[in-house]
């Protein structure tokens, strides 16, 4: 009997503790909320969110999904979208280019079905080469080190603001990992965007050699985190590394959605 209310003690003592440690972090949450930089950090992302939401919706994929379409018919949208903007029908042009005098009643592009658009999709989107692959690889694996570095940085915040946690050994492993993917990452957005110096498109060169950054000075921070003593060069790192993502998600937007997706200019 007694163990038993030794135990219940101490469960019952555990349970104290973390409601101390959620209203602590309440408390704190609330007064960071009340400074003038994070208001106006907050007004800011306000701005951003209601400027993605009131963008216009195109024809496209994301559509599609709001529209509850399947696979097969957004192709179709897809297929029939690139035909309008192209002008005629590809058959069309084809028999044009070839100089073939038939009527154009018979050449003229018959419709294509829900299931022919998404037979004629796949195929086009088969895997040519091992670096087809792994350029193909890289929006997946870009996702896992702006997670990781990012929640490091928030780990950093907490550790800066309560030391008795003893988060060190979190943001170890936060910044190694998220080192690790940034460095995949970058590896697979070279086989994804060509293996050159210089791009014609201004935003993929800013994609490309922030990511690229990104990866080395992660790399960097890792080292740092390890090492023992001052802590201020790597959260300067790790802050230099939060702001170089949030530009890199930009520029990585701007590739995927056009120019100004946002909508901000």
């Amino acid at each position: 009997m007694f163990i038993r209310f030794n135990s219940f003690a101490t469960y019952t003592k555990s349970a104290h503790l973390a409601l101390e440690i959620f209203f602590e972090g309440f408390e704190w949450l609330t007064r960071i909320s009340s400074m003038t930089v994070l208001r106006i950090l907050r007004s800011h992302f306000a701005i951003l969110l209601v400027a993605a939401l009131s963008l216009p919706v195109d024809a496209s994929a994301h559509d599609g999904h709001k529209k509850d379409m399947s696979d097969a018919e957004m192709a179709q949208m897809e297929m029939h979208g690139d035909a309008d903007m192209h002008g005629a029908p590809s058959a069309a042009r084809d028999h044009l280019a070839s100089g073939k005098t038939e009527p154009a009643a018979t050449t003229a592009a018959t419709p294509v079905t829900a299931e022919q658009a998404l037979e004629a999709k796949i195929a086009e989107n088969r895997i040519t080469s091992a670096g087809d692959l792994l350029g193909r690889l890289h929006p997946v694996a870009a996702h896992f080190p702006i997670a990781l570095l990012l929640m490091a940085a928030i780990a950093e915040i907490l550790l800066f603001m309560r030391p008795a946690w003893g988060l060190e050994i979190t943001v170890r492993f936060l910044v190694s990992g998220g080192a690790a993917g940034a460095a995949a990452a970058a590896v697979f957005g070279w086989f994804a965007g060509g293996w050159r110096l210089e791009d014609r498109s201004e935003t993929l060169a800013l994609h490309r050699w922030n990511g690229t950054a990104i990866a080395a000075v992660a790399i960097m921070a890792a080292w740092l985190a390890f090492r023992p003593g001052s802590r201020k060069a790597l959260r300067f790192v790790i802050a230099l590394l939060a702001v170089a993502l949030v530009i890199q998600g930009y520029h990585g937007g701007e590739m995927v959605f056009g120019p100004n997706h946002l909508g901000l200019e």
